[in-house]
């Protein structure tokens, strides 16, 4: 096998694990019907406050900085570009025939993404009013997990492919840092009852 693609693979599939984690635990904390819901006494305890506004603040930006990632037009990274043109090289011609069937739906989404990331998060563009270019944009939680979902399917095919057919996966599990979050938020609960 290609140790370029390999090692192409491995940064992609960091890069969606963090982006995943990044939107599981922001969405746990702050999405309608979630934590805040059930725990928001507890993450306004005065104890633990400024973390649980650290934690949103970061793991929101995380997020957008993670998913553009993936998908980078720049030469010089690993992302999935990169990883569809050395699939083609490998002769995996199908499997990227499927990347950019299954990726093609969310091509503004992406877009706006990446710009959010470049003139709000990674950079402050002084002439950028937040507000309006998020309200522009107007991307929604949702968008995001549909993509990062469908990002991990083709990534858990693709390692599939790389490692014969193995059945285990390191590319994210659907909920694993959701339930993290819940479990956290529990055991602050529990102590603050007790």
């Amino acid at each position: 096998m290609n140790e370029e693609l390999t090692e192409c693979f491995k940064h992609v599939r960091n890069s969606q694990n963090s982006a995943l984690a990044h939107y599981q635990i922001w969405f746990t904390l702050r999405g309608k019907g979630k934590a805040i819901d059930k725990y928001l006494d507890d993450m306004n305890d005065c104890r633990y406050v400024d973390f649980f506004h650290a934690a949103n603040s970061g793991n929101y930006k995380l997020m957008f900085i993670e998913t553009a990632c993936l998908f980078d037009s720049d030469d010089r990274t690993h992302n999935i570009r990169a990883l569809k043109a050395l699939m083609t090289q490998n002769g995996w011609t199908d499997l990227v025939e499927k990347f950019s069937q299954k990726l093609s739906p969310f091509e503004k989404l992406v877009s706006n993404i990446k710009t959010i990331r470049s003139k709000v998060i990674a950079h402050k563009e002084a002439s950028v009013d937040p507000s309006e270019l998020y309200k522009k944009h107007g991307i929604k939680p949702d968008e995001i997990k549909e993509l990062l979902n469908t990002t991990t399917e083709l990534l858990r095919e693709l390692e599939s492919e790389l490692t014969s057919n193995s059945s285990s996966h390191s590319v994210g599990p659907t909920d694993r840092w959701e339930q993290a979050t819940f479990n956290l938020l529990d055991a602050l609960k529990n102590e603050r009852r007790s």
